[in-house]
């Protein structure tokens, strides 16, 4: 598909389909990427990398990581700088170091493509940031843009270094930790696969059961399996309960337009001839109600729990637990944070998270050898005023953060003081 039908279709897309555009619309501005786009048509240089980078950072602009867009080339394997940066008062400075050994957590950049990060921040339209505040902003997008870095090490020497690529890295594994004093940190990792976390947190139930204080660590998880949650929701329970009781407020409003509906079907088609004859048949199903849905508009439903009402969800653990929360702590962890908040139970420490949970229901749309995902459904919470986008969950106590974090695990510090 030619660029200019792929974005007229894509912003269609979210005028007419996308659940979040009455939110959302005031950051719709498509004539920076449909200029760059055709000026790069015109200079003869038009490829698929630059229609992944103009559409990339036209969902940026809009805030709302729930926007995807994504390409799928045997030429375009997708990378990592291998390091992550943020920013405060003090500067900016490498926060984690993943895969690039030539930076060191704590190194200040004074420069990325030779220009210091605040003259960036001044010059680049502050959407493609997706945050207003220095230690919210995202530079992922723009460092993958880079050419290269200029570092200040621990030792006082400065160098530019031309920024290599990685491989993307997995998920994060579980890890339990013990901080003295009987308290234990708890990371979770990747919230993707339930049956994992599960058998984790089995595996080391005696020393979460007997612990004094119970941190857990969910300032760069993410993941989209809730039923990942149901192995750690009893850390955060006030008394025993139910799922049906936790999980509280299900309500949403769908937005099916006969495109909805149209995609809902076809992602369905490869399930209807699955050799499993239960989910044959539970495609079936929706694709019957997708059907008689199409065109109704704006549905007020309820969404589904991803187990019964009635399971038992019983108290476990100490009574002192600490979720330490921050900006990468997002979609199920972030429901997660929320559910605690709710409970009042556990102390949240640290600072907001990423505010990923007012749409849901994902819709993909293929474009030859891209794909545009986009939720369809809005919680009523967030249309009754109560919503997180882009303010996330607020803690407890919050600490913002400083470059001292960089290489001193403060919020882990402050935890045992709670």
């Amino acid at each position: 598909m030619e660029s200019n039908k792929l974005l007229k279709d894509l912003f269609l897309t979210m005028r007419n389909d996308y659940a979040g555009w009455d939110a959302k619309q005031k950051r719709h501005d498509p004539s920076p990427f449909v200029t760059m786009l055709g000026q790069a048509y015109y200079d003869r240089r038009m490829s698929s990398l630059l229609v992944l980078q103009a559409v990339s950072q036209y969902c940026a602009g809009m805030r709302d990581r729930n926007l995807k867009f994504a390409l799928h080339d045997a030429d375009y394997t997708p990378f990592s700088r291998g390091f992550a940066v943020r920013r405060c008062t003090e500067g900016m400075f490498v926060d984690l170091v993943t895969q690039e050994t030539r930076l060191h957590p704590g190194d200040a950049v004074l420069a990325i493509n030779r220009t210091a990060p605040e003259r960036i921040v001044q010059n680049l339209p502050n959407p493609l940031l997706a945050a207003d505040v220095p230690e919210r902003e995202q530079w992922n997008g723009y460092l993958k843009l880079a050419r290269d870095i200029t570092v200040r090490h621990a030792d006082g020497t400065e160098e530019t270094l031309e920024l290599a690529r990685y491989p993307v890295e997995g998920d994060a594994a579980s890890s339990v930790q013990e901080l003295g004093a009987g308290a234990l940190l708890l990371n979770p990792g990747t919230l993707n696969d339930a049956v994992l976390l599960e058998a984790f947190v089995q595996a080391h139930q005696a020393q979460l059961d007997g612990c004094t204080q119970l941190v857990i660590d969910l300032r760069t998880t993410r993941g989209e399996d809730e039923e990942a949650l149901l192995p750690l929701l009893p850390y955060i329970v006030a008394t025993d309960t139910t799922a049906g009781e936790i999980f509280g407020d299900r309500r949403i409003r769908t937005n099916y337009t006969k495109m909805n509906c149209t995609r809902l079907i076809r992602m369905l088609k490869p399930y209807l001839v699955d050799e499993d004859p239960a989910l044959r048949q539970m495609a079936q199903q929706w694709t019957s109600y997708y059907r008689n849905q199409s065109g109704k508009g704006w549905v007020d439903e309820v969404e589904a729990l991803p187990v019964p009402a009635e399971m038992p969800i019983l108290h476990r653990g100490p009574e002192k637990v600490v979720l330490l929360t921050d900006t990468w702590c997002e979609q199920e962890a972030e429901h997660f944070v929320q559910l605690a908040k709710q409970q009042g139970r556990a102390v949240l420490l640290g600072r907001p998270t990423m505010g990923t949970l007012d749409y849901t229901n994902p819709v993909t749309v293929l474009y030859d050898a891209f794909s545009f995902t986009y939720p369809i459904s809005r919680t009523m919470a967030s249309l009754e005023g109560n919503g997180v986008d882009e303010r996330g969950v607020q803690p407890d106590v919050v600490v913002p953060w400083t470059a001292a974090e960089c290489i001193r695990d403060l919020l882990a510090e402050k935890a045992q003081t709670l």
